[in-house]
């Protein structure tokens, strides 16, 4: 036998490596800017050594070299790319006026209706033009003339501010780097001005069909989850539903994400090949439902690199050999960043190959496995699920400081079930335009597994220890889970002799992974839950024992904090706002000077960033405490407003000038706090006989005024605003009885749904398209 003609074992993987090494380059760029006289002689003196190499038959040292020659073009091409790619400096703040086309669904805020945009015909001050195609995120007035959609185009006039400020999260400065955007736009005035046209014309449209058509036959939360998994988004669940989903490690499932896009697809494709289709048709089938998939979600470059990912992992299902599968992943990962070598650092392009290199290398072994317990389709199913959820468990502790146990199985049952949802989801979509009826049932069918997964969801969630909070040093750790994992499988299942025999190692198994699952969640040591930060306005009662300290939370990832509750070692604010996930606050709102609410203020100042101190009254110690490290201190009255994020908060009281009052709580400082969606009465330790002289409207919120004392006036108080919430902010067995029964007693009375902090915890209320909801720190 001769081995003439056989590829060198050493070059099987040649594609691989000039792949690997042209995405190197490119990234290269942006960590070493990429100058002309480094990388035009680096890939000059390669591309010769390469052909040197050639012509004196040293294959291995010419891939070497022709390695080295792609590296260096790679990063000469990313260093042009990041170039264009970045958006053309602008003098800001500015007048724009012109046109711009809409990207994106509308979202509600405080302001009016936040869109994405794209500059059209947009001219800044002096009438001097801005680039076609840059992008802006645009506020919008809150009484646009007639609703806005994607694909719009607005005739618009405002002015063009700053996206970012030195003090906005890190997270939400990359953001809009990889996005593109340009700044924020503030307009004063919009006019349609028609639509866009071509096949992207077409693509709104049917975006905007898919929006109204999706989950039409089905109502409450179960058409949410299909809407949420045909379209992506779960913004009209209550947040109950949606922080149970979080706990569950099945928002996923709900995030226009590329893990989403990536599992869902693969588990279309193994339903598919369960009722019996061929690999290839059922291959063509799931790549149709991933395009629709991706036309009628919302736009952007995240949804197509997660379609391209998604592609790639239906490709890679029809390769059995593993060499061609790695090379397809490899090729589409060069591709992403050749065109956008920020899109690196983009969590959804990392949740996306890790969910298919867990399903490429984590899956098979797991599938051996699951073979034994389970139906072999159903075998399949659960094992890509597993492997796409252990592959992704060290992004997801990278990028959130946080992992959900329960995910790590519930994801088996969850994603197999996902697939017909998605699948019935679309098709009632479909069905909508031609057979309304026949797409009712779809949604039906579809709301029953909607109702399954709603319930897999609370019940997993509500397990102890569902989700905890992780360093994010812990992500290398977590990498064992991918890896071991399988390595485990393979140890345990070694299918021999009878079948009595082989179930001998199934139940040892069996027993071996359920014990390492249960070692592992006692070895991570407890710790607080970790709020994920709202997708919607909120207002906190924090649970800080006998005080107040009431956090307002804005989902661009703005905060202010009205009081610090009492002193401590530490104080107990700090443990409170750490579990909100607070780590900057952009005001300090203190009401007046007791204890019990600015106590815990100079130790809060040391720990943690706040942008600015305010006041009614003078605070001699929280004042010297701010000045010492540079923290603006403004006194504030009746008739002020303040800004925070989609929060806009309204001084009612006191009055500016107004002699001190002989109890210094008729001096408290009382807020309205409105957002989209929500708005609240903070009254601090004001009760009726201030409250009555104030200009109150109706609000959704009651902070009720001193831990809830005794408070003869309070019922004529809730006739004027007719709350649906009280927040009571009050330590347990506290010496003053707070609450007092008759207070409780006039509030339940009204009808509100009480939360007092030292039954529930820290209580959030949040307003969501499906109404207020409340979640709590400890249930109850």
């Amino acid at each position: 036998m001769t081995n003439r003609g056989r590829t060198p074992a050493a070059l099987r993987h040649a594609p691989h490596l000039l792949l690997a090494t042209a995405t190197f380059g490119a990234l290269l760029a942006l960590l070493v800017p990429a100058h002309p006289w480094l990388w035009l002689p680096a890939v000059t003196g390669c591309g010769v050594g390469a052909a040197g190499a050639l012509a004196a038959r040293r294959p291995r040292f010419a891939l070497a070299m022709l390695a080295g020659a792609l590296a260096a073009a790679g990063w000469g091409w990313g260093g042009a790319r990041l170039a264009a790619t970045t958006p053309s400096a602008l003098t800001l703040p500015t007048t724009v006026t012109g046109t711009v086309e809409v990207d994106t669904p509308p979202q509600a805020t405080a302001r009016g209706v936040r869109v994405r945009v794209r500059a059209d015909e947009l001219r800044g001050a002096g009438g001097r033009p801005l680039a076609r195609g840059a992008r802006f995120i645009a506020e919008l007035p809150a009484r646009a003339p007639v609703p806005v959609e994607v694909g719009m185009r607005l005739r618009i006039t405002g002015r063009a501010v700053a996206a970012a400020t030195a003090r906005s999260p890190g997270w939400w400065r990359a953001h809009l780097a990889r996005s593109a955007i340009a700044a924020r736009l503030e307009l004063t005035s919009t006019t349609p001005a028609g639509r866009r046209g071509g096949l992207i014309g077409l693509r709104d449209r049917l975006r905007n069909f898919g929006a109204r058509a999706a989950g039409r036959g089905l109502s409450g939360e179960p058409r949410e989850v299909v809407r949420g998994m045909a379209l992506g988004g779960g913004g009209g669940l209550s947040e109950e539903t949606a922080q149970a989903f979080r706990d569950a490690g099945l928002w996923h499932l709900l995030a226009v994400s590329g893990q989403n896009i990536t599992v869902v697809t693969l588990a279309v494709l193994a339903v598919l090949r369960a009722v019996g289709l061929g690999r290839r048709p059922a291959a063509t089938v799931a790549g149709v439902v991933l395009v629709a998939y991706c036309l009628a979600c919302e736009g952007g470059a995240s949804v197509a690199r997660a379609g391209i990912v998604g592609g790639l992992g239906v490709a890679g299902e029809l390769h059995s050999r593993a060499r061609e599968r790695w090379h397809l992943l490899l090729a589409g990962l060069a591709v992403l960043v050749l065109h956008q070598p920020r899109a690196i650092g983009d969590p959804g392009l990392q949740l996306s190959f890790a969910a298919v290199v867990g399903i490429f290398a984590v899956a098979p072994p797991l599938a051996v496995w699951f073979a034994g317990i389970l139906p072999t389709r159903v075998a399949d199913l659960a094992a890509q699920a597993a492997g796409a959820t252990l592959a992704t468990a060290p992004v997801v502790i990278w990028h959130f400081g946080r992992l959900s146990l329960a995910g790590l199985l519930v994801n088996v049952v969850a994603v197999p079930l996902a697939g017909p949802i998605v699948v019935l989801g679309l098709t009632g979509i479909g069905l909508s335009a031609v057979l309304p009826p026949l797409a009712v049932v779809a949604d039906w069918c579809a709301g029953i597994g909607a109702w399954a997964l709603i319930a897999i969801a609370r019940l997993a969630a509500a397990v102890p220890g569902a989700t905890v909070e992780l360093p994010a040093w812990s992500a290398a750790v977590a990498v064992a889970l991918p890896v071991g994992a399988p390595l485990l499988a393979r140890w345990l299942w070694r299918p021999v002799g009878p079948s009595i025999a082989r179930s001998v190692p199934r139940a040892a198994a069996v027993s071996c992974l359920a014990a390492a699952t249960a070692i592992a969640a006692a070895a991570i040591p407890s710790s607080p839950r970790l709020s994920a930060w709202p997708h919607a306005a909120a207002v906190t009662a924090l649970d800080v024992g006998q005080g107040d300290a009431i956090l307002l939370r804005s989902p661009d990832g703005a905060a202010a904090l009205v009081d610090t509750g009492p002193p401590g070692s530490p104080a107990p604010v700090l443990g409170a706002l750490r579990r909100m996930g607070v780590r900057h606050l952009d005001v300090l709102a203190i009401t007046h000077d007791q204890s019990d609410h600015d106590g815990a203020g100079p130790e809060l100042l040391a720990h943690v960033d706040v942008g600015a101190v305010l006041a009614p009254v003078g605070l001699p110690a929280l004042e010297a405490a701010a000045r010492r490290r540079g923290i603006p201190v403004r006194r504030i009255a009746a008739g002020d407003t303040i800004a925070v994020g989609q929060w806009r908060l309204v001084v009612l009281w006191p009055k500016a000038g107004a002699p001190p009052p002989e109890d210094p709580n008729d001096a408290s400082l009382v807020m309205r706090a409105a957002a989209a969606g929500i708005d609240a009465l903070l009254t601090a330790d004001a009760e009726s006989g201030v409250l009555s002289r104030l200009p109150l409207v109706h609000v959704d919120v009651l902070k009720v005024s001193h831990h809830g004392s005794t408070d003869t006036g309070l019922a004529r108080v809730l006739q004027r605003i007719h709350p649906t919430v009280a927040l009571i902010s009050v330590g347990a067995a506290n010496r003053y009885g707070h609450p007092d029964p008759s207070t409780l007693a006039t509030l339940r009375a009204a009808g509100l749904e009480v939360q007092r902090t030292d039954q529930v915890g820290s209580a959030t209320v949040m307003g969501t398209p499906a109404g207020l909801g409340v979640v709590r720190e400890r249930g109850g």
